[in-house]
């Protein structure tokens, strides 16, 4: 699929993160670095109906190739071990849910403005971060 939301993205405005870590359980020393950390996320589509989300940051990093509908483990670059689900959501947003412990949290990634909107959502606390291409 053809999507504004592929390329490379860098992280220029955060809203609520340390809010969103304590929610999903990230303890205090982790919420400190991972607020200050920088990152760039790339977001490309892999064929086969799978997109790969690799994310660069100067605390951790991740890189997941995501089957489009298809569940997943995944261990969340907080440590977390959760069932994750992508989907599209149209042509500019992908719906990510993941699933541990009895708790859902949510991810959204999208293409508005010619930004990237990354919005993150877990029993009522969202946290937005606004993301450039690079």
């Amino acid at each position: 699929m053809a999507s504004p939301i592929f390329g490379k993205w860098k992280v220029e405005k955060s809203e609520n993160f340390e809010e969103y870590m304590k929610k999903i359980g990230v303890n205090i020393a982790l919420r400190k670095m991972g607020a200050l950390a920088s990152s760039t996320s790339e977001i490309t589509d892999e064929g086969g109906n799978k997109v790969r989300i690799n994310t660069q940051s100067t605390f951790k990093s991740a890189d997941i190739l995501f089957p489009i509908g298809e569940e997943i483990d995944e261990e969340t670059m907080d440590g977390r071990k959760v069932k994750s689900t992508i989907v599209w959501e149209g042509s500019n947003k992908l719906h990510q849910i993941q699933l541990w412990d009895n708790r859902k949290a949510t991810q959204d990634w999208i293409y508005e403005d010619d930004n990237l909107i990354l919005k993150f959502e877990c029993e009522g606390v969202v946290c937005t971060r606004i993301h450039r291409r690079c």
